[in-house]
């Protein structure tokens, strides 16, 4: 695993935008420097490693993947300055796996500090009302330190993990919004205008708070969103600025300082109903006697080689007169989980590992019980998470299942695993005693990022008919190391969705590579795949103002569909996995519509639903729909052969799902959550 670049601050709303290309991590090939990535890969090859300052004189501590100088300091009850001067340090010093460092005895006061450039100027006694981070924090004095292109610091520095709300340090005026975007500094951000004419700044926000823009008044204490790391930045944090009577910045230290927060997690009292945010955000193993296996195991199959790029079908299915009704399904009425309130909603946070083989493979028939909260960002109340799943190679055909630790395994799965292609997803599991589970029927390594979490204040889910948000066939491949725009309004999202989900399918790479595709300007998720002809990965998909950046390290064709954002203030459950269709107890699902109606809990009108196409199934595509509305322009996935999985939004509102293909395929769809 990769680590943090600590230079978190390298510029902010001025000036040009310093380098930000960074390596991606777990052995994927680079996706081109288009897209900012926050961290930095272990040593390079030949690269020589930064030594320990000087002969400890006490303990010391060993660098593993996903350190940074804040979470070293963090966990070991030292100061982060204190480190920093027992190594020579500064926050910009790149640290990797295998260094030893020294630390400073607990309480530590270092001899030395890191002192600004340059004195700052005095804040004429102005003073907030709150402090702006909620919960665990730390910042320290670094006005007026230089930053690139020659311009210096002009804030302060709150290094908190991603996710922790952001309030309004006094009543006032949001006067300007500022939107992540490729060659933003600050990323998104706000100004706050006091009565006064005095404004606050903040950048680098993951979210925004849904409901606020410019010109909403807002009273000290509100949340105005959360931390993050958007813009120019290399770790979570807020870029805090106060500006006197709208003039030039001074040091805002000891205002917040006045007031510090650092240790209060408690959300202030908010005006009305509070609003909620929308993201533009070692494991112990129990062996677990497996119950009955999911029915979806896949056989060994070679990828195909010669299959055209034609293989996602027109977006329209031929139309057809025959129905095959299936009976109400028999798995029980879903009940809301044990600690799952009503109102649960979802934050995203930048990813962090829950889990990794690191190349030994998963035990067949073994259930792994692996971290899920006490994550960075993620805490551990958390009562559901959002996972992505990563396979490589697998031995063979199979699946995996993600479930919570208390039921046994499920009859359903997760993830379809076919040799040779690209193997991801992400999907949604209840947390039992701060723990999820893992169980696969076939070797296979795999990495598991939790990306978001069950809180009160998150977004909803809004389902939509599936949509076609971008087809590069109707043009030219997606060329290596360009960048592929996609906006909001393709997508079909709303200003303010944190996310999409979406289905993803290449066709014809020029060669094995890897795509990236997340925020523009932001973080993306980096899929690996290989030289098959048509490969299907789904998920949830982080966006923001500015849509979804995708960028590939071969020429491959593209396809995106969209079936749900990641937006407003709809609950959504984790309620599975669980079993509610299987074609091969009914019959084949063809041209002609097939219904399903499912038993969900009473008040239900969402669901996260995993679909999967059984291997052997003939090219084309599979439609999934309310059967109260019209049959979606767009697939929710394309069969390619079969052995794919795909996570769908879908609205169960009218207590019937139609399903039709482009040919004949056998389906099965679990049910993930429900809202």
């Amino acid at each position: 695993m990769a680590l943090e670049v600590m230079d978190y601050d390298r510029s902010e709303h001025r000036g040009p935008r310093a380098g930000t290309a960074r390596a991606w991590a777990w052995g994927v090939v680079a996706v081109a420097s288009l897209i900012a990535l926050p961290f930095v890969a272990g040593r390079p090859a030949g690269a020589v490693g930064r030594p320990a300052a000087a002969t400890c004189s006490g303990p010391t501590y060993t660098v593993v993947a996903g350190d940074s100088w804040w979470k070293i300091a963090t966990n070991n009850g030292v100061s982060m300055t204190a480190l920093l001067t027992a190594n020579n340090a500064t926050t910009s010093t790149i640290i990797h796996p295998g260094d030893v460092l020294c630390l400073p005895s607990p309480g530590a006061t270092p001899t030395t500090t890191v002192p600004p450039t340059t004195r700052p100027p005095a804040t004429g006694g102005l003073s907030i009302r709150q402090f702006p981070v909620q919960g665990t924090c730390w910042f320290t004095d670094t006005y007026g330190a230089p930053r690139s292109g020659g311009r210096s610091h002009e804030g302060v520095d709150i290094i908190a993990a991603s996710g922790r709300l952001i309030y309004a340090v006094d009543d006032g005026t949001l006067t300007k919004q500022y939107i992540d975007a490729p060659g933003a500094l600050a990323g998104n951000g706000w100004r706050l205008m006091r009565a006064d004419g005095t404004y606050f700044f903040y950048a680098h926000l993951s979210t925004f708070a849904t409901g606020l823009r410019v010109g909403s008044v807002v009273k000290a204490g509100q949340i105005l969103g959360a931390v993050g790391m958007t813009g120019n930045a290399g770790t979570p944090h807020l870029h805090f600025e106060v500006h006197p009577s709208g003039g030039s910045a001074v040091n805002p230290t000891a205002v917040v300082r006045a007031v510090d927060g650092c240790g209060t997690t408690a959300v202030p009292p908010q005006p009305g109903t509070p609003p909620s945010t929308s993201t533009p955000t070692t494991a112990s193993s129990t062996t677990v006697p497996p119950t009955t296996a999911p029915r979806t195991t896949v056989p060994p199959t070679a990828p195909p080689t010669t299959r055209p790029p034609t293989t996602v079908p027109p977006t329209t299915v031929p139309a057809t007169t025959s129905t095959t009704p299936v009976p109400p399904s028999t798995v029980p009425p879903n009940t809301t989980p044990p600690g799952v309130g009503p109102d649960a909603r979802w934050r995203f946070v930048a990813p962090v590992l829950s889990f990794d083989t690191n190349g030994r493979p998963l035990t067949p028939g073994a259930t792994r019980a692996i971290a899920a909260t006490s994550l960075t960002g993620v805490p551990a109340s958390a009562t559901g998470v959002m996972v992505r799943l990563a396979v490589r190679n697998a031995t063979s055909g199979g699946y995996l299942t993600v479930h919570a630790c208390d039921t046994g395994v499920p009859a359903a799965s997760t993830l379809t695993i076919v040799p040779g292609r690209a193997n991801a997803t992400m999907t949604v599991v209840r947390v039992v005693a701060q723990e999820i589970c893992l169980t696969g029927n076939t070797a296979a390594e795999v990495r598991v990022e939790v990306v978001a979490f069950v809180t009160t204040y998150g977004v909803g889910v809004e389902p939509m008919s599936a949509r076609r948000a971008v087809d590069t066939r109707t043009g030219r491949q997606l060329a290596a190391g360009t960048l592929l725009t996609v906006t909001r309004a393709s997508l079909g999202a709303p200003r303010g969705a944190a996310a999409v989900t979406a289905t993803v399918t290449l066709l014809s790479p020029a060669a094995a590579g890897s795509i990236g595709i997340g925020p523009c300007g932001g973080t993306p998720w980096v899929v690996a795949y290989s030289t098959a002809q048509a490969q299907v990965f789904s998920g949830v998909v982080r966006t923001n103002d500015a849509g979804v950046c995708i960028t590939s390290t071969t020429a491959v064709h593209v396809v995106v569909d969209i079936s749900g954002v990641w937006h407003g203030t709809t609950p959504l459950l984790p309620t599975g996995p669980q079993r509610l269709f299987d074609s091969r107890t009914t019959g084949a699902i063809t041209t002609a519509i097939t219904t399903i109606r499912p038993t969900l809990a009473a008040g239900s009108t969402r669901a996260m639903l995993t679909v999967t196409v059984v291997p052997g199934a003939s090219p084309g595509a599979l439609y999934v729909w309310n059967c109260a509305g019209a049959r979606p322009a767009a697939s929710v996935v394309s069969t390619a052969g079969g052995g794919t999985s795909a996570t769908v939004l879908l609205d169960v509102s009218t207590g019937s799902i139609c399903m039709a293909s482009t040919g004949s395929v056998h389906a099965i769809v679990d049910l993930v959550a429900a809202g």
